[in-house]
Order: C-alpha cells, then sequence, then structure tokens
C-alpha cells in the first residue's frame, strides 16, 4: 500500500490510551492496483509454454505440407494479463478464432494477423505468399480456404492440449472484430502467448489467449499434482505421495505485524484506540502458509479483492511464535473480569496471561505445491474485498477490526474501528 500525504488522522498513540486524548499523528494507507493475475503459476505457466512448444513444431509442418512453402512457428513471449488486457494487446489487423475447450466458459481465443491469412491463402491457391497483392478482399471461397487451415491449427493445438490433460478442442465462430463471439469476463486471469511465424520468409505474429477457465480444470496435474503414468514399486508410491501432499490446500495468511501484551492491555483497547504493531512497513507484510512464513511483500488491490505482491521469497521459514488458541467464550469470560464482574477488576491473573495480537490485510486457500512455487512478483490474491476493515486477532481470535496506518516511527498500525 503507499502512503498519501493528504488528510492526517487522529488516534491515541497507544492501544490502551483514553481515545478522547489523540494525536495527529498517523499517515492514512491507500491501496495499490496490482494488475497482474495471480492464478498462472511458474509451474502452469512453464508446462503450457511447453506444450505451445510442440504445437508449433507440429503445426508448421503441417502448413508446409499444406502450402507447400517454409513455415517456422515459434513461442516469443508468455504473460499473465486480465483478459480485457490481454485483448487490447492484439494487432487490430488480424482475424479472431474461438477455440472451444468443452464447457461454454471454457473458450480460448486464437488471433492471426490478416496479412498471414492472405499469404497462405495465396499460397493454397497456387501463388507464392511473398507475391501476394497488398490489398485483398476475402471472398466467399477464401473464407472457406481459411476455415479449412483454421481447422488444421485448431486440430494440431488440441493435440497439445490432449497431451496437458486437457479435453479436445473445436474450432468455433471467427471474425474480424477481435473476439470471436466471446463472452470471457474481462477480469477474468489470461495467460497470454505470442507466437512469432514466417511464412515463406515474411514474418508475422499469431496469439493465443488462454484463461484461467480452461485451464482450472487441469491446474492440478500441470503443477505435478495430478493422476500420471506411476513406475511400478516403490518409487512410484513416493511420487503418488508427494503429488498427493503438494496438492493439498493450505490456508494463507497476510499477516501485517503482530506484539505481545497481557491480555488486560488487549482487553483495554478500544473505538478509536491504535494498536501499534511490531513490524516496520519498509519491511512489507508476511505471507504466512498455516504459521510458516514463506515470503514478504507489498500489500495493494487485484481488481476489487485485497492483494500481496510478492517483494522476498527463499528466505528462510520461520514459524510463528503459538499460544494457547483463545476462544469467544474465554474472551468474554475475560472481559468479564476486566468490567469487575465476578472478580475484582484488574485482578493478577489477567496480567500475567500473555497473547499474541496481529493484524490481517486478508486470507486465501492455496495447493500447497503451488505456495511453494510462489517466486518474486507473484501476486497473491487475498479472500477479503478491498474496502474491508483489517482485522486484529488474539491467540487466533478475531477480535475487532480497523483501517490500516503508519506511525510516525514508520511502522504499522491499525486505528480501530470496532470490537467483535
Amino acid at each position: 500500500m503507499a502512503v498519501s500525504q493528504s488528510d492526517e488522522q487522529s488516534a491515541s498513540p497507544a492501544s490502551t490510551q483514553d481515545p478522547s486524548a489523540r494525536e495527529p499523528v498517523e499517515r492514512s494507507v491507500r491501496a495499490l492496483d496490482f494488475s497482474q493475475p495471480t492464478k498462472f503459476a511458474p509451474e502452469v505457466r512453464r508446462r503450457l509454454a511447453a506444450a505451445l512448444a510442440v504445437f508449433c513444431e507440429e503445426a508448421a509442418r503441417s502448413l508446409e505440407a499444406e502450402l507447400r512453402c517454409e513455415v517456422e512457428l515459434e513461442v516469443a513471449e508468455v504473460g499473465q494479463h486480465t483478459w480485457a488486457a490481454a485483448k487490447a494487446e492484439l494487432p487490430v489487423d488480424s482475424l479472431a478464432v474461438a477455440v472451444e475447450a468443452g464447457e461454454p466458459d471454457q473458450q480460448m481465443l486464437l488471433s492471426l494477423e490478416l496479412p498471414m491469412i492472405v499469404q497462405a491463402l495465396e499460397c493454397m491457391l497456387g501463388g507464392e505468399a511473398t507475391k501476394t497483392p497488398a490489398e485483398r478482399h476475402l471472398g466467399e471461397v477464401d473464407w472457406v480456404l481459411a476455415r479449412d487451415l483454421l481447422d488444421k491449427l485448431v486440430a494440431d493445438l488440441s493435440s497439445a492440449w490432449t497431451e496437458l490433460g486437457g479435453s479436445d478442442l473445436q474450432r468455433g465462430d471467427l471474425d474480424l472484430e477481435g473476439d470471436a463471439g466471446l463472452l470471457t469476463a474481462a477480469s477474468q486471469p489470461t495467460l497470454a502467448l505470442s507466437i512469432g511465424s514466417r511464412l515463406g520468409g515474411l514474418s508475422s505474429t499469431m496469439a493465443l489467449l488462454i484463461p484461467w477457465s480452461c485451464v482450472e480444470p487441469i491446474a492440478e496435474v500441470l503443477r505435478g499434482a495430478g493422476a500420471q503414468s506411476q513406475a511400478p514399486g516403490s518409487e512410484g508410491e513416493v511420487d503418488e505421495l508427494q503429488r498427493g501432499v503438494a496438492g493439498a490446500q493450505v490456508l494463507l495468511r497476510a499477516e501485517v505485524g503482530s506484539v505481545q501484551m497481557p491480555i488486560e492491555r488487549m482487553l483495554a483497547i478500544v473505538p478509536g484506540a491504535l494498536v501499534e504493531l511490531g513490524e516496520r512497513a519498509e519491511e512489507g507484510v508476511r505471507l504466512l502458509a498455516e504459521e510458516v512464513s514463506i515470503g514478504r511483500g507489498r500489500p495493494g488491490r487485484s481488481g476489487t479483492r485485497r492483494a500481496l505482491k510478492l517483494e522476498v521469497t527463499g528466505e528462510p521459514p520461520t514459524r510463528c511464535e503459538t499460544y494457547a488458541k483463545l476462544g469467544r467464550s474465554e474472551l468474554e469470560r475475560a472481559r468479564a473480569h476486566a468490567q469487575g464482574e465476578g472478580a475484582p477488576a484488574g485482578a493478577p491473573i489477567l496480567r500475567s496471561i500473555f497473547v499474541r495480537v496481529w493484524a490481517e490485510l486478508g486470507r486465501t486457500h492455496m495447493a500447497l505445491g503451488g505456495a511453494l512455487e510462489l517466486t518474486s512478483g507473484a501476486v497473491v490474491e487475498l479472500d477479503q474485498a478491498a474496502q474491508s476493515p483489517v482485522e486484529l486477532f488474539a491467540n487466533g481470535l478475531c477480535f475487532a477490526n480497523g483501517s490500516l496506518v503508519l506511525t510516525p516511527e514508520g511502522a504499522w498500525g491499525v486505528q480501530v474501528h470496532a470490537l467483535l
């Protein structure tokens, strides 16, 4: 999150002070918008790019036989975008082809620059790619030939896709409008693959946009957690166990910072108070898998949800200090003690029991294998809405929420809105 130098907020400098005694010391925090989607883990991208490399080899051979000229195809670039951003990068002068992967919401988009189509048609009609007219209107015969050519490309693409565990691909509609009638959500995470082509010595570009809805059914297979052929004996059993462990879902938590305090002090936190956390903002926010730290990054937003963009990974894993779980009933009894109901106010027991208080931006679940593959630059989208309050926890129990702020010393803090 970025710091805004605009309106300063007022709050008490310590969590246990009377909220009426306030000083204008905090600076508000606004969310950064991370546009890069988070769904495609490095191993998923690698497997898809490798499959497309195989497609390029097979498609080049098929086109050479069909067009009777030299054809080269090669994956040039692989990037992650939203569907809308990926489409915006496509050349205006191109032919869009829908590629259906099974269910209605599982459709890819294949885009070919129009000059490449015209050059291919010239070859199919007995001419040479280098002698293609500068301008050519596509007639009825041209469209028939173009559909036949695209059917062959989609068939080669289907062979590569089924090798990954996906269903057979079929060619759908095609047009010159850039979307072939696909109704994919603009915010859908999308893998954009750019394919460089040379047809008879002339360069052009193809692009394949693969939305997450097409990849999700085979994502665990791509991560190495799906069913694969097993070697006989104990080695195969070990591999199967490893894949099963990698596919297990773990809880990821984006923890802003934490502080240890007697439960008496925690119970004195009231709406309007400032809870100062131990970590400095420049160190970022920790991402934890269950209770083990796996990286640190910058907080922000991805669309309508909170997100964390990792900046540091690969550090020795550290485990958060653990305390006995605090239940709702125990919290209510402790509050009764603090208020003098059933025990003298300020009972010594409340000063001798320590709790760990921390703030969270949000949580999500991810396969363990995917969590361990997260690298610097990856964006982890959280389940919490971007505008929702930051939650405060004590020994695992959410007891308050508020706004994330920066203290004058540059540390994270939470301005408490409400007790829960």
